[in-house]
């Protein structure tokens, strides 16, 4: 009787393929579920938001060193305007208020004002420093409430030379005197309507203060004028004096370090939207940034990241706060193009799809190459029994072999006791034909 393995055959490998199968598969999941678990694999939302959450962290404190230390130099500038005003009103012989209309006196001071105010700008991180006096030269002229002495240098450049300064406001004869041309679009006095809390600075009860986002007159520069006030001794009221921080130059200033496309930075005043007018914008230093306009609206999308909506564009991003002054907290947004978000969610999809595919794949092929390699040797010594040639080969598995040996042993005992019984079966014989025999003598 022949055995036939053949079905048998694609049972034991449809098992093992499958428990092969499902063991590594179980494997590949608890190791996925490990890395997931203990922050090793994330989602691409997850990664979009340990990168935005550094980079605010990183320009949260750019900002918060920078206003520091542009507040620091403010004091000191305010402190060092002061003494020289009293000094110069001292040497005259006169009070402050005996400035008014006094031509010679504000020439005098704005003269002694112009080359320390410019060291200061030229060590500060601005656009821009001035000193405003709370006093006209002519206040016989139709406009002279609104109009306050004073001296306004500019940089033209991003660098910190003498040569790159430009006078904006005060007596252009005393710039030139010192090197420093007029604006093109000079004027001798401040108009203080666009300082539209004058008479609230006047009473002096702050350290210092940003000023609301402005535009210079006549050109299309976006400001805003960080602010001291200059009091007396006696608690006169002298004027103001700080910095000035342009929206072109806050934007070179401060370009942020990132491997994000598109980063867009804002710092607006602390609100529960975005007035981008109100505020200023930079962007990453190896690219381009989009600035949004107008007004935004802010919406959580979970994972603490933010959906900030425009009519333009849609950004994701996340925000911080940060300190200005004594009264004053502006925001941080730290933020990329939606559309670029979304896009990176598409490819990290589209990716994983794929090596999912190659995984089961590999473990496709691979279940089946090693169930082969290990039903092979067992496969082939069944078919050895099946040929009853057990002593023909071995092979390199010990069970195998070790079967083969065990049957060969049986195979033996089994002959050996045949042939017993062979030769039993033999005297047997011979005893019965001898019985025969002496049974036929007995009959005889």
């Amino acid at each position: 009787m022949q055995l036939s393995f053949k079905s048998k055959e694609r049972s034991m490998k449809r098992k093992l393929f499958v428990y092969m199968f499902f063991l590594v598969t179980t494997i590949s999941i608890t190791l996925l579920m490990g890395l997931f678990l203990f922050g090793r694999l994330g989602t691409t939302e997850q990664d979009f938001h340990k990168k935005l959450s550094i980079q605010s962290e990183y320009f949260t404190k750019n900002m918060e060193n920078y206003w520091d230390d542009l507040a620091s130099m403010n004091i000191a500038l305010a402190d060092n305007m002061e003494a020289i005003l009293e000094t110069t009103l001292a040497n005259q012989g006169l009070t402050f208020q005996q400035l008014q209309d006094n031509p010679n006196a504000i020439y005098s001071l704005e003269n002694d004002m112009i080359q320390p105010l410019g060291q200061y700008l030229e060590r500060s991180n601005c656009s821009g420093a001035y000193v405003q006096l709370d006093t006209t030269i002519n206040s016989t002229l139709d406009n002279a409430q609104t109009q306050r002495s004073g001296v306004y240098l500019q940089k033209t450049t991003m660098s910190y030379s003498k040569e790159d300064l430009i006078l904006y406001r005060g007596i252009a004869n005393i710039g030139k005197k010192h090197g420093i041309m007029p604006h093109r679009k000079w004027r001798q006095e401040f108009d203080i309507t666009l300082v539209p809390d004058y008479e609230e600075l006047k009473k002096g009860n702050f350290d210092y203060s940003l000023s609301n986002i402005i535009q210079l007159p006549y050109t299309g520069e976006r400001i805003a004028l960080l602010r001291v006030p200059l009091v007396g001794k006696d608690g006169t009221f002298y004027g103001l004096c700080g910095f000035e921080i342009s929206q072109s130059w806050f934007k070179f200033a401060h370009p942020q370090p990132s491997t994000l496309n598109h980063l867009t930075c804002l710092l607006v005043p602390d609100s529960d939207s975005i007035i981008t007018n109100e505020g200023f914008s930079t962007g990453s230093q190896n690219g381009f940034y989009y600035m949004p306009n107008g007004d935004l609206s802010i919406k959580p999308i979970g994972n603490n990241l933010l959906r900030i909506i425009s009519k333009n564009r849609n950004y994701i991003g996340v925000k911080n706060t940060v300190k200005i002054s004594k009264n004053q907290t502006y925001s941080t947004y730290v933020m990329i193009l939606d559309s670029d978000y979304n896009r990176a969610i598409v490819k990290s999809n589209i990716e994983l799809f794929f090596f999912t595919i190659v995984l089961l794949l590999f473990v496709f092929l691979g279940c089946s190459f090693f169930s082969q390699r290990y039903l092979s040797p067992i496969l082939k010594g069944l078919e050895q029994l099946r040929k009853d040639n057990k002593n023909s080969m071995r092979y390199d598995v010990q069970e195998i072999d070790d079967l083969l040996d065990f049957l060969s042993s049986k195979d033996y005992e089994v002959e050996n006791k045949m042939l017993t019984l062979e030769l039993e079966m033999q005297e047997n014989r011979k005893k019965l034909e001898q019985i025969e025999n002496e049974h036929e003598l007995i009959q005889r």
